[in-house]
């Protein structure tokens, strides 16, 4: 019964999940700012409340399920004692650092929350059914914003404000975001569910064409996004897929060739696509030439108004310039970092919204160049100057036996040929989104914001549940001499 609460728990998380910016916006209430006559957009907290209280839920009832079952010994794998690891790593950076425990708790919790949803699968141990069941209003959730992406790029500013939006910003550089508030959320969002067609793709000896047709229909509308990190994501999981697979290459080339078409024929033929393009690689390249620091103290950018032409500098992409600054901090701080809850994240900017005027970060503080944004993009950069070298060894070391299993099974004793057959889509899907995961969150806040992570432990937690549920040993595949009638031919699944 604890089991059957745990999946409708998860089922409703994962809805609420791609529903709660969306939710929010729609029960908010606006106001103008007489002095700078800007909309001030309030959005209620009581749907992140929900979410917060399902996530405690589960955690709860994941802990009473494991102590009735008495199944303990099941979650002392490697990976669980690295994420032990990993909660003392953050706890030290932080208390050490001038975090004080309230916050301490707070930071650790944005960046480990997503940890109870893989527990909740692994607890809750569900059947190939039970999971359909859990995942079917997720993908009721993926078709629906993948319609409304396409509609939201092809008329434009009247589909976002029909849903309701009222912030236009993607709107005018025509980057559809669907039922969530950013591009990327949408973008990552649909990859997975991509790599999830994909890694059903190749496990399939053959593949019709109204299942080809659904994914240049997913491929198509998160192109409508123009979510680049999502695209080059893909394009790196399916290449670590091809290598661990060893096989159906052109499956693989087939469906990687259509996620990036259709991504670089979004910007061919949308004018404000392409601009936004040109100008970010244009502040990548403005960025290089001339670093953070390296600008005079009254300097101004040529793009904005009343600037003097003779202190203006070219605009620049933040996220190099948040990097630069980054990496001199770290070598200031390279061992446990400035303190979790202390610089760049949701928890700093709830804590302190003006975070970034500490003088730790530099003699103004920590230069946010204009942007607007209450994080760093970047979640390994956060990572590093929070927690420093041993914090990101830690992650990446919990990361690697999360993946370890899954590689381990799917790429088997190259001695043993039979055993490249023996991964399941489940857990090639779950290393695909282990890939994509670490890549998209050099360019965003993906594995602390509040869709991604709930997303991706559930994805590696079902890997994890159907790798478990394998009961049939290698040995047990390989034909037998013996004759068919023989009992021990006639295993059944039960019992092998």
């Amino acid at each position: 019964m604890l089991s059957g609460v745990l999946l409708v728990l998860l089922s409703f998380l994962l809805v609420e999940v791609v529903l709660e910016a969306w939710v929010q916006t729609l029960f908010s209430t606006t106001t103008v700012d007489v002095a700078t006559n800007r909309t001030i957009e309030d959005l209620p907290a009581w749907p992140k409340q929900i979410k917060n209280a399902v996530y405690l839920i589960l955690l709860a009832t994941t802990a009473l399920v494991v102590l009735i079952s008495n199944r303990w010994r099941d979650f002392t794998t490697k990976a669980d004692i690295a994420v032990l690891v990993l909660g003392v790593v953050l706890a030290l950076a932080g208390l050490t650092n001038g975090s004080d425990l309230s916050l301490t708790a707070q930071a650790g919790y944005v960046y480990l929350r997503g940890v109870i949803v893989f527990y909740a699968w692994r607890a809750a141990r569900p059947d190939k059914k039970q999971i359909r069941w859990v995942l079917t209003p997720v993908a009721v959730l993926v078709v629906l914003n993948a319609v409304i992406a396409l509609l939201q790029f092809l008329f434009g500013m009247n589909a976002y404000l029909i849903l309701g939006w009222n912030n236009m910003t993607w709107a005018n550089i025509n980057r559809a975001h669907a039922l969530m508030d950013h591009p990327n959320h949408l973008g990552h969002f649909l990859t997975i569910a991509l790599m999830g067609l994909l890694c059903w793709f190749v496990v399939k000896e053959r593949i019709g064409w109204k299942w080809w047709l659904a994914f240049g229909f997913l491929a198509l509308a998160m192109s409508a996004s123009q979510s680049r990190e999502s695209a080059l994501g893909f394009l790196g999981a399916a290449i670590v897929i091809a290598f661990i697979r060893r096989g159906r290459y052109a499956v693989i080339a087939s469906a990687t060739a259509m996620v990036l078409v259709f991504s670089v024929g979004q910007v061919a033929i949308s004018d404000e696509n392409r601009a936004e393009l040109e100008r970010r690689l244009g502040g990548v390249l403005s960025a290089l030439w001339l670093p953070s620091g390296a600008e005079d103290d009254d300097f101004c950018v040529e793009t904005n108004e009343g600037c003097d032409k003779d202190k203006g500098i070219p605009e620049r992409e933040v996220r190099v310039l948040y990097a630069q600054q980054g990496l001199k901090l770290f070598v200031k701080r390279p061992v446990l970092g400035y303190g979790i809850g202390q610089f760049g994240g949701i928890a700093a900017y709830t804590a302190d919204p003006k975070w970034y005027a500490d003088t730790r970060f530099g003699p103004e503080g920590f230069q946010l160049y204009g942007s607007n944004e209450k994080q760093v993009d970047s979640f390994w950069l956060h990572l590093l100057v929070e927690t420093g070298l041993l914090g990101v060894l830690a992650y990446l070391t919990w990361i690697f036996f999360l993946a370890w299993p899954l590689l381990r099974n799917a790429w088997g004793d190259r001695r043993e040929l039979w055993k490249q057959d023996r991964a399941g889509p489940t857990t090639l899907w779950g290393i695909a989104v282990i890939v994509f995961g670490g890549l998209v969150a050099v360019l965003s806040p993906s594995l602390e914001d509040p869709v991604f992570p709930a997303l991706f432990f559930t994805v590696v937690g079902i890997a994890w549940v159907m790798l478990s549920r394998v009961a049939t040993p290698v040995a047990a595949v390989v034909e037998t001499t013996e004759p068919a009638d023989e009992p021990t031919a006639r295993r059944t699944d039960e019992e092998k």
